[in-house]
């Protein structure tokens, strides 16, 4: 037996050990001079008599020792299992408005995981209980859980078809999660479903003006917001006209917005209209004179229609009113790039790294410049990398595969334009290149099929070359 120093004293066993030297056949001679209570250990009792106790009287005390200890133990477990189910009972059940109110609350406090096990715990009570949905909906698209948001407003929409904070909620989130033909949907039936109270605030950050904050409802929003979002749908889906005349309607109800401004140049930059692109910036850039967008779209204007030294100041002005706006510095990373200011360019490409980690063309676009510069295990890094972030990006395994031609891995060099010829079928240069790299490995055959594969591919190719590797 082990020692236990903290077992409470008590007369039991000093009791039952007197009963057992009194009718055994041993003796007792020291058990009036015993000191009471004794402590109640095995060990103990033979310290207080050491040599006294005969083998049949010392295993009667040790079976009452562990009788006693096993009494004790059940009487433990016994009121234990009692509190439990005492305090089981005594638990009130919330109800489900009750775990609601806890979601909202949490909601509020953003704490996020508490608030979606709440709304989960309240619609596992009541499955119909449509706010439940609307708002874990919500708490969902705060943890990143996209797919998860959509499906709790699909249900809070067949709950409540009429309800146009539904339609909006889910109508925003399809456009953000590329969903652009159902976005669509919803943004149509907002326009026929009466405006409805609302206690619901969006807050849309302006994603190029820092600190600048939208605030609106489902209710109050007004058709310009719809009418712009209808523009920006069709501009996804390559229907520019349509687009254009939503934005005008956008325009008519809310002229002095500058971002319809913004979008409308924009539709009319990609359809090439840009003196009418340049007109619509111009008109943001009096409302908003620190709109960074703004200045970003019209430096890309100029470049387009050659004027490169006033785009690049324009883009410097955009960098300086937001440096954390990544466009304006790729973009001038990229004209300096051209111009073959290096330095300059990598300058750029580095910061927009930093403001975009998980972009893959910076670090292309970063790669061509540390190429051109010769550090080519720095440019092997960042196409690498690029590859990393999306292994479905030709360029990123086409530049790979110029780094490995360089390197003179050319069997590499081929394995990389393989993948980017199986990624893009019609990637000219991938064609053209991979026949310079059989040509390196003397395989005559398969490089002069690529070269005239390229040349179809509308790759224009010097009838000396075409001559020497398809004699």
């Amino acid at each position: 037996m082990s020692e236990n120093k903290d077992l409470v004293q008590t007369p039991f066993l000093y009791e039952r050990m007197k009963d057992v030297c009194r009718f055994s056949s041993g003796w007792c001679g020291r058990e009036a001079n015993l000191p009471f209570p004794a402590p109640i250990t095995h060990r103990k009792i033979y310290f207080l008599f050491p040599g006294i106790f005969n083998t049949r009287i010392e295993k009667k005390v040790e079976i009452y020792w562990e009788l006693e200890q096993v009494v004790r133990k059940i009487i433990c477990i016994l009121a234990f299992l009692l509190t439990i189910g005492t305090s089981t009972k005594a638990q009130k059940r919330l109800t489900a408005t009750e775990y609601f109110e806890k979601g909202e609350v949490s909601l509020e406090k953003k704490e996020y995981f508490s608030a979606q096990a709440h709304f989960t715990e309240c619609l596992r009570i009541d499955p119909l209980y449509a706010e439940a949905y609307r708002l874990r909906g919500i708490t969902r698209e705060h943890l990143g859980e996209r797919a998860k948001a959509l499906t709790d407003y699909n249900v809070y929409v067949d709950l409540k078809p009429n309800d146009p904070e539904a339609h909006f909620s889910r109508a925003i989130l399809r456009f953000e999660s590329g969903q652009y033909l159902l976005a669509r949907q919803d943004f149509l039936m907002l326009l026929t479903l009466p405006p409805v109270e609302t206690n619901t605030i969006y807050y849309r950050q302006e994603k190029y003006n820092a600190g600048a904050t939208k605030i609106f409802t489902a209710s109050h929003t007004g058709k310009d917001q719809i009418f712009n979002y209808l523009g920006l749908i069709e501009t996804k889906v390559n229907r520019n006209d349509k687009a254009i005349s939503w934005m005008d309607s956008a325009l008519h109800l809310a002229p002095d917005n500058p971002s319809y401004w913004i979008n409308r140049g924009t539709i009319k930059f990609d359809r090439k209209d840009y003196k009418g692109a340049m007109a619509d910036l111009e008109e943001a850039i009096k409302l908003e004179p620190d709109n960074s967008l703004a200045l970003h779209n019209m430096a890309t204007v100029k470049s387009a229609m050659g004027e490169t030294s006033a785009s690049e100041i324009l883009l410097s002005e955009a960098i300086e009113k937001n440096k954390d706006l990544p466009f304006p510095l790729a973009e001038r990373g990229y004209q300096r790039l051209l111009k073959n200011d290096l330095k300059g360019a990598l300058e750029d490409y580095d910061e927009v790294v930093r403001l975009e980690p998980l972009d893959e063309e910076n670090f292309i676009n970063r790669g061509l410049v540390k190429e051109k510069m010769k550090d080519l295990s720095g440019a092997l890094k960042d196409f690498a990398k690029a590859i990393e972030i999306n292994d479905k990006n030709e360029r990123a395994w086409l530049s790979h595969g110029n780094i490995m031609s360089k390197m003179k891995n050319w069997n590499e060099a081929i394995d990389d334009y393989n993948v980017a010829i199986i990624l893009d079928g019609t990637y000219a240069l991938a064609f053209f290149n991979r026949a310079m790299a059989h040509v390196n490995v003397k395989n005559a055959t398969a490089a002069c099929k690529d070269l005239k594969r390229s040349e179809e591919l509308g790759l224009r190719i010097e009838e000396n070359l075409k001559k020497k590797i398809c004699p």
